[in-house]
């Protein structure tokens, strides 16, 4: 049995839940399902708000809020919509916490220790309109490396590097859209180039996508930067002790980081789990798995784990990177009007749809995730309305009207039952390496040649003669056998359809015999299990 510690991408505090958010902890949700169903494996779930930064202190303002209220609110509203989505986290913690305050202090005190410290002025960017020194994400202008436009003050989305915002050209303020005016600071820096060798090591033992690999060593050939990890007021966060530089407060990535340690700290206090300094000790058999989107590499593949050596922590096993949401092929944007929140899903969806979609698409690749309503409802409506939930359908007549819903006590072809039996481990194992496309390829598969198993036999046939009806009802248990079968293997992905059919089923579904066909068991009167998509969802997202 494994010890995993799995973690998603903190979401920020300043808005709702969208379905990029959602794509991620569904991606992070399904393999976590998998390792305890399947493997029976210990995985603790966890995740936590990003509450700190001067966006927060931009949007309180917008809303004419309280800051803390805003964050609690936003909390809760988070913790909800997760939920909804069957998002099996563990804890669901916050940046903005005393734990994460000690480990802020704690990596502070010991960058100094290490004399990797430096205190220096810079220039940076201020909106004189708005009197705000502009964080990197609230200028835009054109790369100092690769010149393209429309690229943020801290890093570039197209050559992946990263640079100071005062090398950017042309900036303009989002707040203000005005061009800033270069202001002097003085700022407190880790230095960090002498770290690359360490890295380098990380990632050769690191379990990576190719992709991954090749851009963290891709960026480990250029010098790398110190890393600016303060920022002025106003601000929203933590405050660094005077005696190090007066008043200064934590760069938001810098807290952001160290919430995954403080937030399993506080989820092993509450649980009074003795385990904590085991899961992040060097050189133990305990995992750790860091899902996240392909814009925040540089954070997690080169200063997560330079933190995490600094503490003298164990780092990732792996990091687990996935592309962006598109709707209908463009980005998630609210002014072009393709901005779906979790909310907006879950008002005229159900989330079992959303799942299964997102894992149509879902491999071991870092491709951006297009969300085609149009696309959308044909998958949903033929691959689980037609084929999936239209199985018991086909036969549930059969056994209410001839056998009082009572299975018979034998399989009507043993050899074709275990056919679907031995599909455990191929599908397992595309589970295991995040291949939820193969898996639901193989499941397709799967149906199909079901449904052809009941067009072959002609189970309307087989009630002529008793001797027949015989025949009818082993064929008829040997249908809701692999039906189960199947299910078992979907569960990650549809958690509350695979509920829908424990209950029609009468039974609590494990991996443990599912081998062993239910024999003499009477099931529940059919009803149905998933609902047709209509065509009106497209009126109702365009209308958002």
């Amino acid at each position: 049995m494994k010890n995993i510690l799995v973690t998603c991408a903190l979401p920020y505090s300043n808005g709702p839940i969208h379905l990029g958010h959602i794509l991620e902890h569904i991606q992070a949700d399904i393999w976590v399902k998998y390792q305890r169903f399947f493997l029976g494996n210990n995985v603790y779930f966890i995740c936590a708000d990003d509450a700190h930064g001067t966006a927060i202190i931009l949007k309180s303002i917008e809303l004419n809020i309280d800051p803390l209220l805003m964050i609690k609110n936003n909390l809760s509203e988070h913790k909800k919509i997760f939920r909804k989505f069957n998002i099996s986290h563990d804890i669901y913690f916050s940046t903005h916490s005393k734990e994460n305050y000690y480990f802020s202090l704690l990596l502070l005190n010991k960058i100094k220790s290490k004399n990797l410290l430096v205190k220096k002025s810079i220039m940076q960017y201020y909106d004189v309109d708005k009197k705000f020194f502009l964080p990197d994400r609230y200028i835009k202008g054109i790369c100092p490396i690769c010149k393209s436009k429309d690229q943020y003050g801290d890093y570039c989305n197209i050559c992946n590097n990263i640079y100071y915002s005062h090398n950017l050209i042309n900036p303009i303020s989002l707040l203000s859209n005005k061009k800033p005016i270069l202001k002097k600071s003085k700022h407190l820096f880790l230095k960090i180039n002498s770290f690359k060798k360490k890295i380098e090591k990380w990632i050769s033992l690191c379990f990576l996508q190719n992709e991954v690999k090749n851009q963290l060593l891709y960026l480990l050939n250029k010098k790398l930067i110190d890393w600016n990890i303060s920022r002025d007021l106003p601000y929203f966060g933590f405050k660094i002790p005077d005696s190090f530089i007066k008043k200064k407060y934590f760069y938001v990535w810098f807290d952001a980081l160290l919430c995954y340690i403080s937030t399993f700290k506080y989820f092993c206090k509450i649980n009074k789990f003795s385990f904590f300094n085991k899961f992040w000790k060097i050189n133990n058999n305990y995992y750790i798995y860091n899902f996240i989107g392909k814009d925040i590499l540089y954070f997690h593949g080169l200063l997560w784990p330079i933190i995490l050596d600094i503490l003298n922590f164990k780092k990732p096993t792996s990091l687990i990177v996935h592309g962006h949401v598109l709707i209908n092929g463009k980005k998630m944007s609210k002014s072009l009007n393709n901005f779906i929140s979790g909310k907006d899903w879950l008002n005229i969806l159900n989330s079992d749809s959303l799942r299964y979609y997102f894992s149509t698409k879902l491999s071991f690749k870092i491709n951006d995730i297009n969300l085609s309503l149009d696309d959308f409802i044909k998958t949903i409506n033929s691959e689980i309305v037609n084929k999936f939930v239209n199985i018991p359908s086909r036969i549930y007549k059969f056994l209410e009207n001839y056998f009082n819903n009572i299975l018979s006590g034998e399989i009507y072809n043993i050899n074709f039952y275990y056919y679907f039996v031995n599909k455990f481990n191929l599908v397992s194992d595309y589970y295991l390496k995040f291949n939820y496309k193969n898996v639901l390829y193989e499941v397709n598969n799967m149906i199909d040649l079901l449904n052809k198993f009941i067009n072959d036999t002609q189970p309307w046939l087989l009630i002529n003669s008793e001797k027949k009806i015989k025949k009818l009802h082993s064929f008829c248990t040997t249908i809701i056998n692999i039906f189960k079968i199947i299910s078992i293997y979907l569960y990650p992905i549809v958690p509350n359809l695979f509920s829908k059919i424990e209950k029609f089923l009468n039974l609590k579904l494990s991996i443990k015999n599912f081998h062993i066909p239910i024999l003499n068991h009477k099931i529940s009167k059919y009803e149905k299990l998933f609902l047709r998509v209509d065509k009106s969802i497209i009126n109702y997202f365009n209308k958002l």
